[in-house]
């Protein structure tokens, strides 16, 4: 069968990019013919993939959105695709992988809706949901609730997807081992605790809030933390933030593959996100047994509540409780090697039962 998979851009460090990446070559596995419909693509590509590739003109996000909408549609049109895979929220999708809050839902209220850029959203989105047919992926339960609430979302037609990482972050002692070894040759005082942050969005994800909390430390407290930023984002005014607190070492990663060696390296993950339907790194993270900080807003976040060194913040008080928390790991004698995780991750491949389900809907 012939597939198209949507979505806005593909680089290789986001979450969802990983997410799309991996459920494409599942696919292609399987013997599917596909397509790839994007506005850009960062990486190699695969030469028995067909890349349709949108030039944009518009000069705001949602006008882009607007126009990459329309280019679906026309594609669909030209071209006969079984299905259109999207994720991201487009006009046109057969099947929609939503890992997104709603935005009719979360975004603005009173006289900001009627601002172009709401009004754009949310008719894509109540475009893409007036369609009876539309097939969904939801990436919590809660979120399903959320867009139940205020769309017309075919129940029988909807999936919820498991909590799955990949094998490769589930903690083995000899896999933390061998991370520690590799931790010491990249710190400068042992015994300084490594705090972890993964993202591809430094603001969302809170980078800026970790700053803050740490500006509420003593400098006695700050000495005693190595802060850790892996990611693509865009460093220069984060940096010379934290090149204001000399207490602090810290160290910009970039891009990176291979983030297990990080976790199982690291004391503590800490996710602040202001924003975060799911959170791939809080689950990675508890499989390598990682103690995490993370907020509540965080669809994950429930799964740090079955390991007691991880701390879940009020995303109204993030700043606040999470110096407090920073405080009182500053002055316990003794650092945990590891948390235990979480029961509810499961290590077999979400590529593959999203596969299932596309093949079960289209078979």
């Amino acid at each position: 069968m012939h597939f198209a998979f949507a979505i806005t851009e593909y680089f290789p460090f986001g979450g969802a990019q990983r997410e799309f990446f991996a459920v494409v070559t599942e696919m292609a596995n399987r013997g599917h013919q596909i397509s790839v419909i994007t506005t850009g693509w960062r990486g190699e590509k695969n030469a028995d993939w067909q890349y349709f590739i949108l030039e944009q003109k518009s000069k705001t996000n949602h006008g882009r959105m607007q126009e990459l909408s329309a280019y679906v549609i026309g594609l669909k049109r030209q071209h006969h695709f079984d299905a259109v895979i999207g994720f991201t929220r487009m006009v046109g999708l057969d099947i929609y992988y939503c890992v997104d809050n709603s935005y009719v839902a979360t975004k603005y209220k009173g006289l900001k809706r009627l601002l172009p850029r709401y009004r754009a959203y949310a008719n894509i989105e109540c475009t893409l949901f007036a369609n009876n047919d539309l097939k969904t992926f939801f990436i919590t339960e809660n979120l399903r609730k959320q867009y139940q609430l205020h769309l017309n979302i075919n129940m029988n037609e909807s999936v919820i997807l498991p909590v799955c990482v990949n094998k490769s972050f589930q903690y083995t002692e000899q896999k933390w081992q061998t991370a520690r070894q590799w931790r010491q040759t990249q710190l400068n005082h042992l015994s300084s605790i490594i705090l972890l942050f993964v993202a591809a969005d430094f603001k969302t994800k809170g980078l800026d809030r970790i700053i803050d909390a740490f500006k509420l430390l003593d400098k006695d407290s700050q000495a005693k933390f190595t802060l850790w930023i892996v990611g693509e984002g865009k460093a220069v005014k984060y940096q010379e933030s934290l090149e204001r607190l000399p207490e602090i070492e810290f160290k910009f990663w970039g891009g990176r593959t291979g983030l297990d060696q990080f976790y199982l390296a690291a004391d503590y993950l800490i996710h602040p996100a202001r924003v975060e339907s799911a959170g791939m790194v809080i689950a990675e993270a508890l499989a390598a047994r990682l103690p995490i900080y993370v907020t509540d807003v965080c669809g994950y976040s429930f799964l740090a509540n079955d390991d007691v060194e991880s701390v879940i913040l009020l995303d109204q008080y993030v700043v606040k409780e999470l110096a407090d928390s920073l405080q009182q790991l500053a002055k316990k004698s003794v650092i945990p090697d590891r948390g235990v995780g979480s029961s509810q991750i499961s290590y077999f491949s979400r590529a593959e039962f999203c596969a299932d389900q596309i093949e079960q809907w289209y078979g």
